[in-house]
């Protein structure tokens, strides 16, 4: 694993099923690698917010392995930096909410995917946003360049970036 690399998580039960099926994709949730000498990855999740996570911890079938693609830069070390500075921030439920809103609209054949998160606040993220805004903001690289906006990006969106590759699937 390298630094940067995103780890895009399969969840099986309920929540994380839903989120799976209403992006239609097979990914529920992402969090980043911010250091592989130490099994560091830093993620949002509904209960602790933003928070550093043992990779260790976390069983490999559980998730797979994600890079930027050889032809896009972007500095590491202010994305790095950027998702350090969100530890400890609450998790976005309205945000998380209202992009399963917009999701299940788009799945049933309205799409109002370029909708405002009236909820969306700076100080709080959900997994996917938290993703987005450290290589977008931190290290000035839009991983998701056909989403406008990173309060309506998932994981599945993230998963089907043409900026990103599949490293190591399960």
């Amino acid at each position: 694993m390298k630094t940067g690399d995103i780890l895009l998580f399969k969840g099986e039960k309920g929540l994380s099923r839903l989120i799976a099926w209403g992006t239609n994709s097979k990914y529920s949730h992402v969090a980043v690698c911010v250091s592989p000498k130490m099994n560091l990855a830093i993620e949002a999740i509904t209960r602790g917010g933003v928070r550093a996570r043992d990779i260790r911890q976390i069983k490999e079938q559980e998730y797979d392995v994600y890079r930027i693609k050889e032809d896009y830069t972007y500095d590491h070390e202010n994305a790095i930096s950027y998702l350090v500075s969100k530890l400890n921030l609450k998790y976005d439920y309205w945000g998380v909410v209202f992009l399963g809103i917009l999701k299940f609209l788009a799945k049933i054949g309205i799409p109002l995917k370029t909708s405002a998160n009236k909820w969306q606040k700076t100080r709080d993220y959900f997994c996917s946003e938290l993703c987005y805004e450290a290589f977008f903001k931190g290290g000035g690289l839009d991983i998701v360049p056909k989403n406008d906006k990173a309060d309506v990006t998932s994981p599945g969106d993230i998963a089907k970036s043409v900026v990103i590759e599949a490293v190591k699937e399960k």
